[in-house]
């Protein structure tokens, strides 16, 4: 604080108003010329062996004023001292500096009661901020630090731990607008383990690091979802499972929020798909069960079959083909369920061009063209 960068012992040079001798020192009044570091003033009032003791007042060249109690030539007991910029202490001294009970106005118009330790705010005070915030808390030689409560002029509040003026330790922050968080805060972020509860409903619970949610954590929509999995800077990134309200869900890679990578997806109505996402959808190599027995294997795209598929079906037959589209185009081969085999193209899902049927045992018993579905006699 600014009194302890002045006060730094008395040099006095007095000129007593009552006389006394060496045998009967006595408090009296007096004037004289002090000097503080680099500062000099002149102070009035009682006196005792030379030095203030009792009430007085110095009014320095640099304009700043003080008037108080001395003890023994030092600033003891209640004292107000103004500084020439407009700001001013007012409250207990001990030996030259702010210590115990006081209030401090400062030059920006804040203004701080509580308890002070030579010359620093420490233990519990009040700071009033210029722009109606509040701090009502511990104090650490001038900082906030400890156990308080941070008051926001739009009614936004912190309660919690602090140190050297940042929230620090566990801590309670509510937003006013339905939004709180209740955890582990670090350098004015919320860093560790945590719950937010978001204004549209929303609650993420689990870790994070420079306020964002990274690790793991768990995180509930407000519509019945729910995921809970790995977390990098904000977003669902590494292993995770979603689970839906309508009953489905998924197991898997997550990438900037979206199914990416391997992962398995089972709806609600017990359909199955295993392979590859890009972009929440399946994209790549995967294998589709469906509920009905029939199995799809191959390349999938935007969530659809494309390129090359093989296709068994609940029933013992089979497809092996390209789709295109969404649909049968190209060469493919197809099995009855009873073996017999069909050698050909299709044309958006239809046949198309030559072709050869074979019974299970490879004998060739038809052969031809179709020409659009039809078959060329």
């Amino acid at each position: 604080m600014k009194v302890s960068n002045i006060f730094r012992g008395f040099l006095f040079s007095c000129a007593l108003f009552s006389a006394h001798t060496a045998q009967a020192q006595k408090i009296v009044l007096g004037s004289c010329e002090v000097r503080e570091g680099n500062l000099v003033g002149q102070y009035k009032g009682e006196m005792f062996a030379g030095k203030p003791h009792g009430k007085g007042s110095v009014l320095y060249e640099n304009g700043d004023i003080y008037d108080g109690e001395y003890v023994k030539g030092k600033r003891h007991g209640y004292g107000v001292y103004t500084f020439a910029d407009g700001e001013k202490y007012e409250g207990e001294w001990f030996q030259n500096q702010q210590h115990g009970q006081g209030t401090f106005y400062f030059m920006n118009n804040n203004r701080y009661e509580g308890l002070w330790f030579r010359d620093y705010q420490q233990g519990h005070g009040v700071m009033y901020y210029y722009n109606g915030d509040k701090y009502d808390g511990d104090w650490q030689q001038d900082k906030r630090s400890g156990h308080g409560v941070y008051t926001f002029a739009g009614g936004a509040k912190y309660e919690g731990q602090w140190k050297n003026d940042k929230k620090e330790g566990r801590g309670f922050f509510d937003w006013a607008d339905g939004t709180t968080y209740d955890g582990m805060w670090s350098n004015n972020l919320r860093s560790g383990k945590g719950t937010n509860k978001y204004a549209d409903g929303d609650v993420y619970i689990g870790d994070w690091k420079d306020d964002v949610q990274n690790g793991k954590g768990i995180y509930k929509f407000k519509n019945g979802d729910c995921y809970e999995g790995e977390y990098v800077n904000g977003k669902r990134i590494g292993q995770g499972i979603f689970k839906y309200a309508n009953g489905d869900k998924y197991t898997g890679a997550f990438k900037n929020g979206e199914k990416d990578g391997q992962g398995t997806f089972v709806w609600k109505n017990g359909d199955v798909f295993t392979g590859t996402w890009h972009k929440d959808k399946p994209n790549g190599y995967g294998k589709l069960s469906k509920k009905s027995g029939d199995v799809y294997e191959g390349q999938f795209k935007d969530g659809n079959v494309e390129g090359e598929i093989i296709i068994r079906f609940h029933d013992g037959s089979k497809f092996k083909g390209i789709y295109k589209g969404g649909k049968r185009n190209g060469k493919a081969i197809e099995l009855d369920k009873n073996g017999n085999r069909f050698e050909g193209t299709y044309v958006n899902d239809v046949r198309d061009g030559k072709f050869v049927e074979k019974d299970r045992n490879g004998k060739v018993i038809s052969s031809g063209t179709y020409v659009r579905g039809r078959r060329q006699r």
